[in-house]
């Protein structure tokens, strides 16, 4: 962390550090490649969430998801 360090509200923890990713992603049964960024926070999410956060976004739901495929991630 660079300058001022900022505490999480209510505790004596920094707050957790983000890593937002620029992701490319084809969904089975849709033709074309799309392109999304996803900000992950250790606790919370990781890079194996990407997928089923990427389905949830499409859909609206956490259930019933469409098959998505990395084809791409780079950290922002």
């Amino acid at each position: 962390m660079t300058g001022h360090s900022r505490r999480a509200p209510g505790t004596g923890a920094p707050p957790p550090e983000r890593t937002t990713y620029l992701v490319t992603y084809a969904v089975a049964g849709s033709a074309g490649v799309r392109q999304a960024e996803v900000t992950v926070v250790p606790g919370y999410s990781q890079e194996s969430d990407i997928p089923r956060i990427l389905a949830a976004r499409l859909t609206g739901r956490a259930t019933r998801q469409p098959r998505i495929t990395l084809l791409g991630l780079r950290a922002r």
